[in-house]
């Protein structure tokens, strides 16, 4: 049939054959195509899974590997590239496995409060097995109390987990790149005990999801008592912080960053007071996740 296309088109055989593999590979499911569909479509599950969880998480990692490197002596690009993909790879990964793990375990409450993630089947629990390594979703997920039913106390969720991630996520982001000191451990630890005592926060544009998901959460708790004492306790928060010599004076602009995030927390406790809708509470959220990422980015600035 080639010969005689050959004779008929006046096409050089080798030529026909060639035109003939390239059509099939256009239409296979090794096309350039599919392969560009795939990718944008991983891309896209990737993004609506995690993008409410990226200042929490990947940018504030990224911020205190930064940090870890300003802390040394001296660096060559070599080793700043390195560090910032192995940071920014090991983050991206840690979220990813931590919100895949959390919704196969909250998926009622997620068709409420958080509808435009993927459903949780096909594609959670096959990211899981082959996107996401699973003991890595495991142990994320026993960390975060998914495994022993932790997640649905405001207690172990915020207070116990929250504060324990982010403690991890501190250290892991300094220890890619440089030793952790007592100095590090203190300060990752009194703003990660911080973090999760405020992070309730989080709790007050979910209320109707947790309900019925049986969670007892703060603010279901508390009730109309939940507002003025989450206030009460972000106000303070920066007045314990001052105390405890959050922050090291290696210079004068140290002092204006400590009294603008103190300003940035006294608003979040305006906001909290106030109320309003869930999309209001999601934005208050999001702004504590700022001031959470400021804080991080202090030691980057002034080392």
């Amino acid at each position: 049939m080639l010969r005689a296309d050959f004779i008929a088109t006046g096409v050089p055989h080798n030529k026909t054959l060639q035109l003939a593999a390239e059509n099939v590979v256009d239409n296979s499911i090794l096309g350039f195509e599919y392969v560009s569909d795939a990718i944008e479509h991983e891309l896209r599950v990737f993004w609506a899974f995690t993008w409410r969880d990226w200042s929490a998480s990947l940018i504030p990692g990224a911020i205190y590997t930064v940090a870890a490197l300003r802390s040394l002596d001296s660096v060559s690009t070599e080793v700043v590239i390195q560090a910032l993909t192995r940071s920014f790879v090991y983050f991206l990964l840690y979220i990813y496995s931590f919100d895949i793990a959390n919704q196969i375990n909250g998926v009622a409450e997620d068709r409420i409060n958080k509808p435009d993630r993927p459903p949780a089947l096909p594609h959670s629990k096959a990211r899981t097995s082959d996107g996401t390594p699973r003991p890595s979703c495991t142990s994320s997920s026993a960390l975060h109390g998914a495994v022993y039913g932790g997640y649905k106390h405001w207690f172990t969720k915020n207070l116990g987990f929250m504060s324990i991630g982010s403690l991890c996520l501190l250290h892991g982001a300094w220890g890619l790149v440089a030793p952790i000191t007592g100095h590090q451990w203190r300060w990752a630890l009194l703003l990660s005990s911080v973090f999760g005592i405020v992070a309730s926060v989080q709790d007050m544009r979910d209320m109707e999801g947790d309900k019925i998901a049986g969670r007892r959460t703060l603010p279901i708790v508390l009730g109309n008592n939940f507002r003025w004492v989450m206030a009460s306790l972000i106000c303070a928060a920066p007045a314990v912080c001052w105390q405890l010599e959050f922050f090291r004076y290696t210079h004068w602009l140290v002092g204006v960053c400590s009294a603008l995030l103190s300003l940035a927390m006294f608003y979040i406790a305006y906001r909290v007071y106030q109320g309003g809708s869930s999309r209001y509470d999601h934005k208050t959220y999001m702004i504590l996740t700022y001031i959470y990422c400021g804080c991080v980015a202090v030691p980057m600035l002034f080392p």
